[in-house]
């Protein structure tokens, strides 16, 4: 029984629930090219994150800004919105969060209740692109489960060699809705066709192609 009870949560699980997506994010960014060593050192562990954040975490605490690695002037920043719901006045809030609008690429938001069509229609002017995400999608993060394949984003040169060599328009291809959980997390742009990598103890290698529409 003792060592059962070495595997027993007895935090909060607000602050489990915070953790679990914000390692995602992290996780996530950084496979897209951001630059987010600093943050996720700061948090390698569950107690590490409690003894930073409480068991009852400030979800504006939770939020950072990152630069991509290749394009430093390339800024994303991440805001939790919380448990409330998102209201109009709330995205004048969010704005406030906002480090650097100038060079700011996208705004990420973790959200975990209603938006109103208010919220939304302000969020849709907004001059950067917008993702939103509920943070029960990123308690896990779905690229590492043993069966996902490879995703990689072609070049604009690879995707012409691609279709000239099969004499095909890019919507000929198999496609992949951006709306697709894995679309999603990579933030993929319509357009842009992904070498999909399958390999496995069945198969030793499998390339297929999509286009993101």
């Amino acid at each position: 029984m003792a060592c059962v009870a070495t595997w027993v949560d007895r935090g909060s699980t607000e602050s489990h629930r915070y953790f679990l997506s914000r390692r995602t994010v992290l996780e996530m960014l950084h496979d897209r090219g951001y630059d987010v060593l600093h943050h996720a050192s700061l948090t390698p562990s569950l107690n590490d994150f409690r003894s930073r954040f409480g068991q009852q975490p400030n979800h504006q605490a939770l939020g950072f800004c990152v630069s991509h690695l290749s394009h430093p002037s390339n800024m994303v920043q991440v805001v939790f919105t919380g448990s409330d719901h998102i209201r109009k006045g709330t995205v004048s809030e969010i704005f406030n969060l906002i480090v650097d609008r100038e060079n700011l690429k996208a705004l990420i938001l973790i959200v975990q209740s209603k938006m109103t069509s208010f919220a939304r229609k302000d969020l849709e002017t907004c001059p950067f692109k917008v993702e939103i995400f509920r943070i029960t999608d990123l308690l896990v993060n779905i690229t590492k489960h043993v069966l996902q394949p490879k995703h990689e984003v072609l070049t604009d040169d690879e995707k012409k060699a691609l279709l000239t060599k099969y004499s095909l328009e890019d919507k000929q291809l198999p496609l992949i809705l951006k709306t697709d959980a894995i679309a999603r997390y990579y933030g993929y742009e319509k357009g842009q066709v992904i070498k999909i990598t399958h390999s496995g103890p069945l198969i030793e290698s499998y390339v297929s192609y999509r286009c993101v529409v």
